[in-house]
């Protein structure tokens, strides 16, 4: 039970903010809804379950047929480092090119980066407190997986922008970085499962948070017209630095 009690404390906190989110714009299309916990809560409790109660029987054996029966001793194949990013790229950049998006530009930024603060602290947080070996013997990081908890943050954020023409791509590069998870010897099942629960669960973080954070630094809410007009300007600057050669980037607002 020890080892289910951090778990649990951090999941809580996610309790006040959908309600903040609530209360603010009851009639919004970012309001709270009861079934966007279903996918996430499942993937959660199976993740939880597993790791706390069927590591031996569920965790293990799979972690072995992917080692002896599909790697068989072969090596690490490391594009699942790579292909996490593509969904959050997605979702910021296919409105750019032209993709008709549920919001512009300066809402995705704003709910985008609140899913990704949400996400960060408590998965960092469930690292830290948790302390689950890897199935490599590495270092003890293993619960949740990191890749899984992003990748599907990026997959669901696309699939609600831009809906499931766009989502289904997306959740297919989150479902082959989870499987790679496995396959390199990182991470067990139970690690990904959580892992994909709370990044969907994340996802939705930001979207409900998104008229409350706009209320908060009173950011003007989009004017929608013919043309997509804003009262907020965007501007997105890539460049070297001139001293290391590294690529950096700006990213300013103008309210």
């Amino acid at each position: 039970m020890r080892r289910l009690l951090p778990i649990f404390l951090i999941l809580s906190l996610l309790a006040g903010p959908q309600a903040q989110a609530q209360r603010v714009r009851q009639a919004d299309t970012t309001a709270f809804k009861p079934t966007q916990l279903i996918a996430p809560g499942v993937l959660i409790a199976s993740g939880i379950g597993i790791h706390c109660w069927g590591h031996d029987a569920i965790d293990v054996p799979v972690n072995r047929w992917f080692q002896d029966k599909w790697r068989a001793g072969g090596p690490e194949r490391n594009f699942d480092n790579y292909i996490q990013h593509a969904p959050i790229v997605g979702y910021v950049g296919l409105g750019l090119l032209g993709v008709p998006a549920k919001h512009a530009f300066t809402d995705r930024m704003i709910q985008g980066a609140v899913s990704c603060a949400t996400l960060g602290i408590i998965s960092w947080s469930c690292k830290e407190l948790i302390k689950s070996w890897r199935p490599n013997g590495v270092d003890t990081r293993s619960f949740p997986s990191g890749h899984s908890d992003w990748v599907f943050l990026g997959a669901e954020l696309v699939r609600m922008e831009y809906g499931w023409g766009w989502g289904a791509g997306a959740y297919a590069v989150a479902v082959t970085v989870a499987v790679m998870r496995n396959y390199n010897n990182w991470h067990w099942l139970s690690d990904c499962l959580f892992g994909a629960g709370l990044g969907i669960l994340t996802a939705h973080v930001g979207e409900w948070l998104l008229e409350p954070v706009k209320d908060l630094f009173h950011i003007p809410t989009i004017s929608w017209d013919g043309l997509r007009k804003t009262q907020v300007q965007t501007a997105f600057v890539p460049r070297v630095d001139p001293v290391s050669g590294a690529m950096c980037a700006s990213l300013a607002f103008v309210f």
